[in-house]
């Protein structure tokens, strides 16, 4: 049988976890009670009476994460179920051209720590909470029930597990080492960079790249940031009449290219690689393009860096909107956590008027359908963007 603390909090600190929120933060502890190994944590309110059940991190803040409402067990069969639910969801959503998504979104899909993606005949792990490591074997043995053959890499290397003192080497569980993995996205080739970041490809931003193809027709497109070049590879395919795509790592820029021969039916001569940091080539970039699109990493590391962080975005979107042609598009994001689609939006005011650019907010943009959000997890909605027009000069 599994082991268990008892965990009872402070008066009047319940609410949200009753209401479905599934974090418990340090903060709301009165007190613990049992093995300080145990990967469940049972919690009580102020006066004894349960509120469910998750598992335990006594290194963080988050130092439960709930899984249920009642007093049953976590179990494989547990996981089985939430693992069935997330993959038919999947099978709903994913478009058969696709071999590349995401398989588990954590609190998305009731397993709060964990996120698998798959590509191809691989599936990529990432656990960042202390009790499910603890419980792995159970989950990985219903993850196997459900999608039996694949194999299966656990990447550890993550400020999260660190947080949670957890070993960063990355395990090859299932199957031979390799280097990438390829798959499919919307019946296009693509390679995931398994030692790379994230799992290897950012497949969350599959449905706005949908949306730069449909826009890219017959336009000159600026992809910055470019990482692998994925927006501009959809570019190529929307009929774009050039792409520049300005990425500051060669070895990107070298799988970038790899994944273009991977492409014939491609224009491969309309995609020119910069090699440059983004701020400084836009300081320096003087053309305008029809499509800008701007998908950099975090900017926001800590929730003490917000403040910086707003200012690094305002600038980065004031010199993005300034190479927007008359009557183009930016599509613009931020994946910070801390930065909310509010303060998002905020930025995005202060650079459009730091620009003297008069721009229309015409879509807000999120991750795709196979990263779903519970609705009382807010914290799980990182990646967010918007689609601006900037209108030509006026009759």
């Amino acid at each position: 049988m599994t082991e268990t603390v008892r965990i009872k909090l402070k008066p009047g600190r319940d609410k949200a976890l009753r209401q479905g929120h599934p974090w418990l933060f340090s903060g709301a502890v009165a007190g613990v009670s049992g093995p300080p190994s145990a990967p469940i944590a049972v919690v009580e309110d102020a006066a004894g009476r349960p509120i469910g059940s998750g598992f335990y991190s006594p290194r963080s803040q988050i130092r439960v994460r709930l899984l249920r409402h009642d007093d049953g067990p976590v179990d494989r069969r547990l996981f089985r179920t939430r693992l069935q639910r997330a993959l038919a969801l999947r099978r709903a959503l994913v478009p058969p051209e696709t071999t590349g998504y995401r398989l588990v979104n954590a609190e998305g899909d009731g397993l709060p720590g964990w996120t698998v993606d798959r590509y191809g005949d691989l599936l990529v792990s990432q656990i960042t909470a202390a009790g499910l490591e603890a419980l792995r074997d159970e989950a990985y043995a219903a993850l196997d029930e459900l999608l039996p053959g694949l194999d299966l890499v656990q990447k550890n290397r993550s400020r999260a597990r660190r947080r949670e003192g957890l070993p960063q080497a990355d395990e090859q569980l299932r199957g031979e080492p390799r280097e990438e993995a390829l798959f499919r996205e919307s019946g296009l080739a693509f390679s995931a960079e398994l030692g790379g970041q994230k799992t290897g490809f950012y497949l969350d931003q599959r449905d706005n790249r949908r949306l730069a193809e449909s826009l890219a027709g017959g336009r000159s497109v600026l992809d910055l940031f470019a990482h692998g070049g994925a927006f501009s590879l959809y570019a190529l395919r929307g009929g774009a009449a050039a792409v520049t795509a300005v990425e500051s790592s060669p070895r990107l820029i070298a799988r970038g290219r790899a994944d273009l021969e991977r492409n014939p039916e491609l224009p491969a001569a309309r995609l020119s690689w910069v090699r440059a940091n983004v701020f400084e080539d836009l300081r320096q970039r003087r053309e305008r393009y029809d499509l800008v699109i701007c998908d950099p990493p975090s900017l926001v590391e800590k929730r003490s860096d917000k403040n910086a962080g707003a200012r690094a975005y305002k600038d980065l979107n004031r010199l993005a909107l300034a190479r927007v042609a008359g009557g183009g598009f930016l599509l613009t994001f931020s994946c910070s956590a801390a930065v909310d689609a509010r303060l998002f939006r905020q930025i995005l005011f202060a650079a459009a008027t730091e620009a003297r650019v008069h721009a229309t907010l015409l879509r807000p943009l999120a991750a795709a359908a196979d990263h779903p959000i519970a609705i009382t997890h807010p914290q799980g909605e990182y990646l967010k963007g918007w689609l601006l027009h900037v209108p030509g000069p006026a009759d």
